[in-house]
């Protein structure tokens, strides 16, 4: 059985800090930021479409976040 050992790569859209991680069965990355705690889980639906859900850290509300305008 071949194993896919592709790192998956981009930048956290809550604060620009670069975030990585592994796929796992379900297709889908997860990461956690190290600056802002944010959760990432990337789901890659097709060869050219991905989806990025972000969870807010635990005790954190919604309006919390300080999203930049960069």
């Amino acid at each position: 059985m071949l194993e896919d050992w592709t790192i998956y790569s981009w930048y956290c859209p809550n604060c620009k800090t670069q975030v990585a991680g592994l796929k796992n069965k379900k297709n889908q990355i997860r990461v956690i930021c190290t600056k802002c705690s944010a959760e990432m889980v990337r789901t890659v639906v097709g060869r050219r479409h991905d989806v990025i859900d972000i969870y807010a850290p635990i005790g954190m509300e919604h309006s919390d976040l300080e999203l930049r305008e960069h």
